[in-house]
Order: structure tokens, then sequence, then C-alpha cells
């Protein structure tokens, strides 16, 4: 498009936002309430490329910077409600510059190929810049071009505020400041060059002629509508307290330092695994961690008979509710990872049965009800209870487990292959662990991202996670 009609575009955007601005949603507000110093509520991804020739750092923040210009999404910051008990919204940032949410940082590494020792550099200074706050004042994400990667490949760490969105929407935004390229058939992805989307407007126009009071009349009737509902729901959600096990090492004091070990996965492996044994790639991998906690715990020289730890699964409710690109809908599920079971097979079935029992129920209901019960939540309950609750999560999850899995497509950014991804999730308040996994291509990718005081020995568990998929090969040659 010529400049002078992105100019033309952005200010039919601004006067659209003006006119019907974008509410967060209820789990957009409860993100925004649980942040803290020590535990911030910022996910992304450490995406690795390989360049066809030799790349420049200064260029691609570049691209970026020019493809994230035109990603309506990514201009706006969180405009406070003029009334307490309404939900804050989505307002253009009057002095936008996508330069200055784009970084750059280089690594001093050698060789031709990301060894453990590179990529451990790349995830370390990642697990650093994650920590670091957003400013509230603008839009809340950042993009950080690593180079000096073995190779002359470099990184990029996505990272935005879980206010933003969730981890679907954080991997469209991904998708559309990478290149284009020409699906089969002759289609087109959804990639740089097709950022048009634009905010939809509330379904009450004529409230907006009165705004303090259409906030007030929206607020109370939110507020009755929901309260019921959500009493179901907390009920459900309650009867799942339970106190972690005893001297558990992933129930901590968080100390606001961050440390990232991660691990790679021959997918053709792991495809082999499920199809002996059934369920989906996702069980196989939560198998697979479960086998590298179990095997880490023992090293540790903590009891395992018995154990039983609880995941946290985030599940995505877009696709069903055919939502656009933007905001939170997520619910969740509690899944049993049977760590004390000595049988690799067993342990893979147990938890194929589980998500399975899973899935066939409600999510709107139980024990992973907790993203649906706060967007049931007004926002004026947010703001008082949602850090007091934050503080809780440990007595629902031992630690969450999400999944990312990325179409099998050439992406590629300024010309420079997609060749690994590392799915980034917020630790939770008193939480020492979260794991990401995400598959691409013939690869499958292990995030374990940590809190560096908690522990120290993550990388341990990360060296276990091969061996792990391993025993469960071994059992089907």
């Amino acid at each position: 498009m010529h400049p002078s009609g992105w100019a033309d575009f952005h200010a039919t955007h601004n006067q659209l936002c003006e006119a019907f601005p974008v509410r967060l949603t209820g789990l957009d507000t409860a993100f925004l309430c649980l942040n803290r110093d020590v535990s911030p509520m910022h996910l992304g991804a450490l995406v690795i490329f390989r360049p066809v020739h030799r790349g420049d750092p200064g260029r691609v923040a570049a691209v970026l910077a020019e493809r994230a210009e035109r990603l309506p999404q990514l201009r706006q910051r969180v405009q406070p409600a003029g009334f307490p008990l309404a939900a804050a919204a989505w307002a253009d940032d009057p002095g936008f510059c996508a330069k200055d949410h784009i970084q750059l940082h280089h690594l001093d590494c050698h060789g031709s190929y990301v060894c453990d020792s590179c990529r451990t550099r790349a995830a370390e200074l990642a697990a650093e810049l994650m920590i670091r706050p957003l400013q509230r004042s603008r839009p809340l994400w950042e993009f950080h071009v690593i180079s000096g990667l073995a190779g002359g490949r470099f990184a990029v760490l996505f990272k935005m505020h879980h206010a933003l969105g969730d981890g679907l929407n954080a991997l469209e935004i991904g998708v559309r400041v990478l290149d284009e390229f020409r699906l089969r058939g002759g289609g087109r992805n959804r990639g740089a060059a097709d950022n048009r989307s634009s905010p939809s407007p509330e379904p009450s126009a004529c409230s907006r002629l009165w705004r303090v009071p259409g906030d007030m009349r929206d607020a109370v009737g939110n507020v009755v509508e929901h309260v019921s509902d959500a009493t179901g729901i907390a009920a459900s959600v309650l009867r799942s307290v339970r106190l972690p096990a005893p001297g558990s090492p992933l129930v901590i004091s968080s100390s606001g330092r961050r440390t990232l070990a991660t691990a790679q996965l021959d997918l053709r492996q792991i495809r082999r695994i499920r199809a002996h044994y059934g369920g989906t790639v996702n069980d196989v991998l939560l198998a697979v961690v479960t086998g590298a906690l179990r095997e880490w715990l023992v090293a540790r020289g903590n009891p395992v008979a018995g154990l039983i730890l609880r995941a946290f699964i985030p599940v995505s409710r877009r696709a069903r509710s055919g939502s656009r690109m933007g905001g939170n809908r997520l619910s969740g599920y509690l899944c049993k990872l049977p760590v004390g079971e000595p049988d690799p097979g067993r342990r893979l079935l147990t938890i194929r049965r589980a998500m399975e029992h899973s899935k066939a129920g409600r999510t709107s209901r139980g024990a992973g009800a907790i993203p649906v019960l706060a967007d049931r939540l007004p926002p004026a309950v947010h703001r008082i209870a949602t850090p007091v609750a934050g503080q809780g999560a440990s007595l629902l999850f031992d630690l969450m487990v999400t999944s990312i899995p990325v179409p099998s497509l050439p992406f590629t950014l300024d010309g420079a292959e997609l060749e690994e991804v590392f799915p980034l999730a917020p630790l939770a308040a008193g939480q020492a662990l979260v794991v990401g996994l995400s598959w691409y291509q013939d690869s499958a990718y292990i995030a374990l991202h940590a809190d560096r005081e908690g522990l120290p020995d993550v990388q341990r568990l990360a060296e276990a996670i091969e061996p792990s998929a391993v025993a469960l090969d071994s059992l089907i040659e």
C-alpha cells in the first residue's frame, strides 16, 4: 500500500477507536492485575532464523518495525476507564513508533551450527529480557533481535503482555510480521502485507453518545449478569484446592530472576510413539516431560513413589467462538502427571486417558476453568481480589504446560529461514517452572522457563528430556 494509503487507514482506524472503544475482557484485566515485578505476565517466543546470506541485524530490526507499524493491535495501549466499575479500553498511542519497541543485542558465538552453548547463551539473554517490565503508558510489547549466533544465525525474542492476547494471538502476530510466501493454489499467507484488520464496533453505538452513563449501565449490567454464573464456576474451582506435595521444589518464593533451559526432539520419533500408543503429539510430549520430571526429582533425592503433579493446560476457545485476532479467550484442563509411575508406557497411557476425559467434559466448569472464571468477573473485583488470589496458584496446580504448534510452512524473515521455536509463558507467583511445548517441521521444542533462585538446576531437567523420549521409543522397537 502507498504511504498515503496507510495514513488514511490509520486515520480511519483512530476515528473508529474513539467512537467505539474496544474494552478489555475480564481475562485481559485479570492478567493486568496479576502483574508483579517478581512475576510479570509476559509471554512470547524465542525464534532462531538461519539466513541464506550474511544477515544485517539493523535491517532485520527495520523490517520488523515497518511491519509492526501496520498492525493496529500493536499500536494500542491500555486506556484506564473513567468510571470505577467499567473496564479499561484499548486506545491508539498518539506517540507510537514501532522502532521504540525493537532492540538489538549481540552474542559472540563461533562455529557453523547452533550448539548447546550458543543456544544456552541466547536462552539466558531471553530470560533476562522477559523479566524486564513493560511500560503501561505505551503498547505492551517488544521485539528483541539477537545477532551473533553460530553460522550467521540470529534470534528474535517476541515479547508481549498477556493482557494483549493469548498464545495463539501471539503466534498470529508473529506470523504477520514474517515474510509473505505463496501457498499452493496461488493463495497468499496472511503475512506482512495483509495487516489491515480493524476493530469491530461495540453493539450499542447509541450508548456512546452518553459515555459515562453508558459505561455505568454496562458495568452494572455485567455484574448482575455474570455473578450467578461466576459463583458456580468459582465453587467448582475451589473444590480442587489442595496443598502442594511437602518439600516440592516447584513451590517457591518468587525471586524476580529468570532462567531458560531448552531441549529439542526429533518429531519423527514423537510421531512414531504416538502411532503406537494413540493420542496426540501433545500427549506424548506431556509424557516425555513427566518422565523427565521423575528422573530429575530422583537425582535430586526427592521422593517420587506415588507422586502425582497437577499441570494446568491452557486451551484456546478462539476457534469455537470465531473471534478475530486480539484478546484472551482461554479455558483449561488440570491434567494429573503420574510422576510416581516407573513404567514409561503406562505414564503415557494414563496421561492420554486423562486428556481424553478432560476434552470430553466442559471447559467452563471444573478445576481447569480458572480463565473462564476470570472472564466472568467485573473489573472492580479483579482490581481488589485478583492480586490476592494470584498468590494461591500453587494450591490449584504445580506447574503450567502450554502448547503452541506452529504450522509447517516455509516461514522466513527478511529471507532468513525459521529454524527453531521455543514458546515462553509467564510464571505464576510462587511457582518455579512453566513448560512451553512447540513443534515445527521435523522437530519438537521444549522451553523450561524457571525462577533462577528457586530452580537453579533446571538445566538438569532439560538434559533429562531426550532420555525420557528414548525410553518411550525403546518400548516399541
